[in-house]
């Protein structure tokens, strides 16, 4: 296989010099790939382009590209992914850092799943063996942590431990080659996220291997204070893309609105001083009737079920189905009853339903009611 290392650089000749002097000695000891490296240089005025030049009289495996605009990080990447796969026939793309953020020492460990089958290998710092700067202030650690946190669950990607890194080597074939450069999401640091969320669902064999983030020795970091915001930009625009994510959104919000029909329906059948299980049980129904019409007609709107006698029939499986969020919140509610009282009940209801309901509910709909069809 034929790996392109892809170093973006802007002002950075020094660590340039050094880095190449690094890896002249670290690429000949992978012997089963043919490993090249591809600086993309945005017309960086302190002549980092020429110290490429240079070098590459001494080390064939050296390119450039170069006469870039300072555009942001994604947009040197999406360049040198492009001109890789096209004119070095590149069969796997890594990303890497200009500055050591990446040790260099690491590259081969990588390189080395692709012997395993992986499509998709990631240096995490978020698995036992690696590490973020201890030296990182609260405010970079706190914008680390959480914003990769916020990706992972946001994202429904929970099994990748670091979404936010930038050190990746990425198959080309069937996966970054079908990929559409002009829909790149982000110019800058956030590109990644698009780019770890298209492989994941485009079906990539992900392996993550630890490593150790060191802190950024010379030059202006590459984290800007509105990072956090061009991120969550990025991830909403990503699950506002994603049709499963969409749907789920859709089901957030009907159930919402079924919450509201339980609340106020209980809370007048409480001040008719109903039976426990009669005010539980017909609120919930009511809920169960509101949630069935607004998801055949919205949430599931492209498994619609039309016709009377269908939708009837429909109404009754769900009914049925619902039977046991029906007694789970009526058994749970006449509970806290007796525990706490009637007049704790639109307290007692939220948790009912966020943590029993609505996980029973989504299961039931997606696996027995709009189940889609195999085709």
């Amino acid at each position: 296989m034929k790996i392109v290392i892809i170093i973006p650089t802007y002002n950075e000749a020094e660590s340039t010099r050094e880095m190449i002097g690094t890896l002249a000695e670290i690429l000949p000891t992978i012997k089963n790939h043919t490993v090249e490296v591809l600086y993309v240089d945005d017309s960086s005025p302190d002549g980092t382009a020429e110290v490429v030049k240079k070098a590459q009289s001494q080390y064939p495996w050296l390119h450039l590209l170069g006469g870039g605009k300072k555009q942001g990080l994604g947009v040197a990447y999406s360049r040198g992914m492009q001109y890789a796969m096209k004119n070095l026939h590149a069969d796997y793309l890594m990303e890497f850092d200009a500055d050591f953020q990446h040790p260099p020492a690491d590259i081969p460990r990588l390189i080395a799943e692709i012997d395993n089958g992986y499509d998709y290998i990631l240096g995490s710092r978020y698995i036992p063996g690696g590490s973020i700067p201890a030296s990182w202030g609260f405010n970079r650690k706190f914008l680390s942590v959480v914003g990769n946190l916020v990706a992972r669950f946001t994202l429904l990607i929970p099994k990748i431990h670091d979404c936010t890194g930038g050190f990746k080597l990425a198959r080309v074939k069937g996966f970054m080659d079908e990929f559409d450069f002009s829909t790149l999401l982000s110019k800058s640091f956030a590109y990644k996220i698009h780019l770890l969320f298209y492989m994941v669902n485009k079906g990539a064999r992900v392996k993550e291997v630890p490593f150790h983030f060191a802190p950024r020795s010379t030059g202006e970091s590459k984290i800007i204070k509105n990072e956090m915001q061009e991120t969550l930009r990025v991830i909403f625009l990503l699950q506002y893309h994603n049709p499963k994510i969409r749907r789920f959104l859709k089901f957030g919000t009907v159930g919402f609105i079924g919450y509201i029909v339980n609340a106020s329906t209980l809370a007048l059948f409480t001040r008719l001083s109903w039976a426990s299980w009669a005010a539980w049980g017909l609120s919930t129904e009511l809920a169960i009737i509101s949630n069935f019409t607004w998801n055949n007609l919205w949430t599931f709107a492209d498994q619609r079920i039309q016709g009377a006698g269908k939708v009837i029939a429909k109404f009754a499986q769900f009914n049925f189905t619902s039977a046991g969020a029906l007694l789970m919140q009526t058994a749970l509610g006449s509970l806290s009853d007796k525990l706490f009282g009637p007049q704790y009940r639109q307290l007692a209801l939220p948790f009912i339903i966020v943590f029993c309901v609505l996980p029973y509910n989504y299961l039931m709909y997606t696996l027995v009611i709009w189940k889609k069809k195999k085709t």
